[in-house]
Formats: C-alpha cells, sequence, structure tokens
C-alpha cells in the first residue's frame, strides 16, 4: 500500500495504540527491571519507525489538496511523528520515578552532584525526548515555511529557525527539569539519599 493511500484516520488510531502499547510494555519491563540492551533498543526502534509511519499517516490524512500551500498537511505531519515521540519520553519518565521511588538508592545526591544508576529507562527518555523535540522544531521551521509562502528575506528567515532554535533549547533543559522533579519527588517521600563525603570520611 502507497504511503498516499494512507489517508484513514483509522489508521493513525492503530499506529498510536500500537506506540501506546509498546512504550507500556518498554516502561513495565524496565520498572521491574527485566529489559537488557538489546530489548531496549529493539522497543526504540518499534516506536521510532511507528511515529514514522504516523507521521505519514497523519500528514496525508489532513493534506488539503485544494490549498496552494500544504499547511495542514505539514501540520499533520510533525504533530504525527514528533507527538508520539516526546508523548513516549514522558510516559517512560513516569515509571523512571516509580522506579526510583521503589528504589530510591538508584539516584543519589553526592554534594553538589547527581549520582544516577544504569537504567535503559534514562536511555529510551533521552532518545524520545531528543527525537521528538528535535524533530517538532525541525517540523515547525518547515510549517512557517508553508505558513510564508513564497516570502523572502532575512526576518522570514530567521522565523522559519526559530522553532528549530527553541527545540534545541528544550533538549538542552529537558534533563534537568526532569531530574529536579524526581529529587523532588523524592524529598517530598522522605526518600532522598544525600551522602555527605565530609561526614564519611
Amino acid at each position: 500500500m502507497a504511503i498516499e493511500t494512507w489517508d484513514s484516520p483509522y489508521i493513525v488510531i492503530w499506529l498510536c495504540l500500537g506506540v501506546l502499547v509498546t512504550v507500556l510494555t518498554y516502561g513495565v519491563r524496565g520498572y521491574s527491571g527485566k529489559i537488557n540492551g538489546l530489548e531496549a533498543i529493539g522497543y526504540s526502534m518499534v516506536i521510532g519507525a511507528l511515529a514514522i509511519l504516523n507521521g505519514a499517516a497523519l500528514g496525508q490524512t489532513m493534506y488539503d489538496k485544494t490549498a496552494k500551500y500544504d499547511v495542514w498537511g505539514s501540520l499533520g505531519t510533525m504533530l504525527g511523528l514528533s507527538g508520539p515521540l516526546i508523548v513516549s519520553g514522558l510516559t517512560l519518565i513516569v515509571f523512571y520515578r516509580c522506579r526510583v521511588v521503589k528504589h530510591p538508592d538508584e539516584l543519589v545526591v553526592r554534594g553538589n552532584d547527581l549520582e544516577m544508576g544504569g537504567s535503559y529507562l534514562l536511555s529510551g527518555i533521552t532518545w524520545f525526548m531528543f527525537s521528538g523535540l528535535l524533530s517538532g522544531g525541525i517540523g515547525g521551521g518547515y510549517l512557517v515555511d508553508e505558513l510564508l509562502g513564497d516570502r523572502k528575506g532575512v526576518i522570514y528567515a530567521l522565523s522559519m529557525l526559530l522553532p528549530i532554535i527553541v527545540a534545541i533549547w528544550l533538549i538542552a533543559k529537558y534533563s534537568k527539569w526532569m531530574f529536579k522533579y524526581i529529587v523532588w519527588v523524592l524529598r517530598r517521600k522522605g526518600l532522598l539519599q544525600i551522602v555527605d563525603d565530609e561526614d564519611s570520611k
């Protein structure tokens, strides 16, 4: 079946359900510590492939053949691709929070440093948030280009780069925000592990 014929919302729904089932399976196995590196890569590849197909399907579903510029199609492709990836990353953050609450020794504050135990949930979060935000930024830039049409100039060129710059800024910040949230949860529950090197000597 050609991608051009994927103009049914039911295909989008099934692809989104596929992403949801896969990321929940990834999260549950990561929470229980039963996942290995090969499985994590496999789950990530499946979610990435489904997100790409979802972007193509939603873009075709929203495509307006009567419009001069394919704004709706570009918006659908951006949301269909980046949305499942970002949601997958946020879902794994919830599972990681639950795992750290169950095993608080996996995250220790030592002085001004935050020490984390190895977790394939973290690698999944990093990959999904990075790829989701970056694809969203690139798609946003292309969407602005569609909205501007044939207009030329430095201001218009910079406006196309703005979504990408915002995406890169969010990529640089999300990890800091996530760990602040995890530390806040552990502190609120009285589970935060703090090690003072001076006291341990």
